[in-house]
């Protein structure tokens, strides 16, 4: 048994790749990445020196480390 990643219930995996227990935590999932790739390639654009991308990859460093299970 795992936990989804989205709303925390109890699944059983039919592959060992599964993090989401249904097709509405993956749909959830993909929307949340495209909209955070979005975001990042917005800042990406407002960011043009180095010391500011090093800036923001340290902090999107520090925000990661909260999210991953």
């Amino acid at each position: 048994m795992k936990n989804c990643i989205v709303c925390n219930k109890e699944f059983t995996p039919t592959d060992r790749r599964h993090k989401a227990c249904g097709n509405a935590c993956v749909v959830r999932i993909y929307y949340l990445r495209s909209k955070a790739k979005a975001k990042i390639d917005q800042l990406t654009k407002l960011l043009k020196t180095p010391e500011a991308l090093k800036m923001l990859d340290r902090e999107l460093d520090t925000l990661l480390v909260g999210l991953t299970p």
